[in-house]
């Protein structure tokens, strides 16, 4: 039996503050996962707990819910001195539940300046683009000339709907559309897209600790398990044989070779 398992999305530093002895929680020795970070102090201390997980790649990026002008800089220090495999998270944020999350024209203002200087970091330097999107979904389709150019757009949390993920397939944009915890709750929409999306643009995460299921109070790495069996018996396949495509995914959006 195959026990791969790959993941996309999770939050070490605020892993480690809901349990510092999450390492046992990670499912086997062929586990990838793609950290994030969004704090200059994050990212170091993230960094200091990667050192025991070298299956994973190091990312950061300005998240639309905190834009920041002194992790832009930053940003741009670990892309030139090659200190990060991707960009993000990076994206757009107009749930509405707080003042700057309504979409007027200075909210989008200010995240499209963000937003525009991470794509060119990652066009420029020829990296990984990970995006995080609520009610932005239109915005983002905008910018698809510019995507095109990307070796991947890699959708966190995928939001959107089947047609959505069409949309950004058929302007050429390398997009891949990750799915965690929504699947775990049962979420119509999710559902529906992940049984339609192509296979080879699929991914699987956690988001952890962040977005936990039903009845839990946050998540564990371990959850990866869980999202890609409900993968799998959503698009009607072969388990193990869906993990090993959820690895190759993972490989080729994040462009690591084996």
């Amino acid at each position: 039996m195959v026990f791969v398992h790959s993941d996309a999305h999770l939050h070490l530093v605020d892993l480690f503050e809901r349990d510092p002895d999450f390492a046992p929680r990670i499912p086997g020795p062929d586990w990838r996962g793609a950290v994030v970070s969004h704090d200059i102090a994050e990212f170091e201390r993230s960094e200091a707990l990667r050192a025991g997980l070298p299956s994973t790649i190091a990312g950061f990026g300005i998240h639309p819910q905190g834009v920041r002008d002194d992790t832009a800089a930053f940003l741009s220090t670990l892309v030139a001195g090659g200190r990060i495999g991707f960009i993000g998270e990076a994206g757009f944020d107009f749930f509405g539940d707080r003042p700057e999350r309504v979409r007027n024209d200075q909210n989008l203002k200010r995240q499209r300046i963000a937003f525009e200087l991470q794509l060119s970091l990652a066009v420029g330097r020829g990296l990984p683009l990970l995006v995080h999107s609520r009610k932005a979904m239109d915005i983002l389709l905008g910018y698809g000339a510019a995507m095109k150019r990307l070796p991947a757009l890699i959708f966190h949390g995928w939001p959107g709907r089947a047609q959505d993920a069409q949309a950004f397939l058929k302007k050429g944009v390398p997009a891949y559309f990750s799915f965690g915890t929504t699947l775990l709750r049962s979420a119509k929409h999710a559902f529906e897209s992940c049984a339609a999306i192509p296979e080879d643009r699929i991914l699987s995460e956690t988001d952890a600790p962040w977005q936990p299921p039903a009845g839990a109070t946050w998540t564990g790495p371990d959850l990866v398990i869980a999202v890609a069996d409900t993968i799998a018996a959503i698009r009607q396949v072969d388990p193990e044989a869906m993990r090993l495509r959820l690895r190759d995914n993972f490989n080729k959006a994040f462009g690591i070779q084996e």
